[in-house]
């Protein structure tokens, strides 16, 4: 098949899901017409919370334009085979990755035998028993895996609701300070200096954290920041609104600002959706026992594509970098890489309106 008529690229040849020519005016039996729309890979979303079925996952990674997901156990555990094995072998059309817990209740998993059946990331919360995140270390170097870490100090966190800010006072809401993440990412950087593996700080929402990382080694630690925090602030949390009651919580206009230059700047490695996926049920509740999160896997493309940033970078950020990282053979449009890709009909004027449809997304 030969995709013609794109926006910003040549005409595309795929052969058994590979990309095998670009260029003018290319032929075969089959053709596609992009019609000007523009073509992009699909993303490869590093941060998707396992808080749905593997079913509804698939059907909201399509509509958004993602083509790999790395299913992240923050909300239902996965840390044994039987886990690992109910997510790999579920019928989808996505390429599914599994994070696995490293360390549950206190204890190590069985590492070793869930890498071999097909886990490709551990995931640690930074406050864990410091001797059990060292053995986790040791495992990530050894088996090659990254590790994915929550920076997170649950102690300091308290009973915290949204950013600690004036409009957590106003709210009478307790707040989350900005140091609950920023002196765990500086213990964990500072710790896994004595370690060959590559670490992955997931959601970094402020500004302290950036600084922190800025000097890093880039070849072994890696910043991902989510959507939400390149989006909103703090201030959208209007009359109680629980649809923006997320974890890490909407920061500053300063934080947002920070990151969003880190962004521009390269100093991000991705951008994922953080997606968790909450009821009604669960949301339209007073706002201190409302679940944390915000679903938006079947909006990513919308809204990566919306941020003031060239498309360049937020198509390393979002597709490059992060099939980089796990030696995934797409994320970019080039001969030899595998056709999955997303027609975009892009408003230049305003991404963010009806006008941004996706049209076609090829797996």
């Amino acid at each position: 098949m030969v995709i013609t008529n794109i926006a910003n690229s040549k005409d595309i040849k795929i052969e058994n899901g590979i990309i095998t020519e670009i260029g003018d005016n290319l032929d075969d039996k089959e053709f596609f017409d992009a019609q000007g729309s523009s073509v992009f890979p699909t993303i490869v979303d590093l941060n998707v919370k396992n808080s749905e079925s593997i079913s509804k996952l698939n059907k909201k990674a399509l509509k958004g334009g993602v083509g790999s997901i790395l299913m992240i156990p923050q909300h239902k555990p996965i840390y044994n085979k039987l886990h690992l094995s109910y997510n790999l072998t579920k019928e989808k059309d996505i390429d599914v990755m599994v994070a696995i817990e490293a360390i549950h209740e206190n204890k190590l998993t069985d590492i070793h035998i869930l890498v071999d059946k097909g886990a490709k990331a551990l995931f640690i919360n930074s406050d864990e028993d410091m001797n059990l995140i060292k053995r986790v270390f040791q495992y990530g170097e050894m088996l090659k895996v990254p590790i994915f870490i929550n920076a997170n100090n649950k102690a300091l966190f308290g009973d915290g609701q949204i950013n600690a800010s004036d409009k957590a006072y106003s709210l009478g809401l307790e707040g989350i300070e900005n140091y609950v993440e920023s002196i765990e990412v500086a213990k964990i950087l500072e710790f896994s200096k004595y370690f060959d593996v590559k670490i992955v700080f997931q959601s970094i929402s402020t500004k302290e954290s950036l600084e922190l990382l800025k000097n890093r080694d880039r070849n072994k630690i890696f910043v991902d920041v989510c959507i939400d925090n390149l989006l909103y602030t703090d201030e959208n949390i209007e009359e109680f609104n629980t649809l923006f009651k997320t974890f890490p919580p909407l920061r500053s206009e300063g934080d947002k600002n920070a990151l969003l230059n880190a962004v521009k700047n390269e100093e991000i490695d991705f951008i994922s959706s953080n997606h968790i996926a909450t009821s009604d049920e669960f949301k339209d509740v007073a706002f201190e026992v409302a679940e944390f999160g915000i679903a938006k896997l079947d909006r990513l493309a919308k809204l990566v594509y919306s941020l003031d940033i060239p498309n360049e970078i937020i198509t390393k950020m979002v597709s490059k970098n992060p099939a980089k990282l796990f030696q995934l053979n797409e994320g970019e449009i080039r001969e030899g890489k595998k056709a999955k890709l997303m027609l975009i009909d892009l408003n230049q004027d305003n991404y963010i309106e009806q006008q941004f449809n996706i049209r076609k997304v090829f797996i």
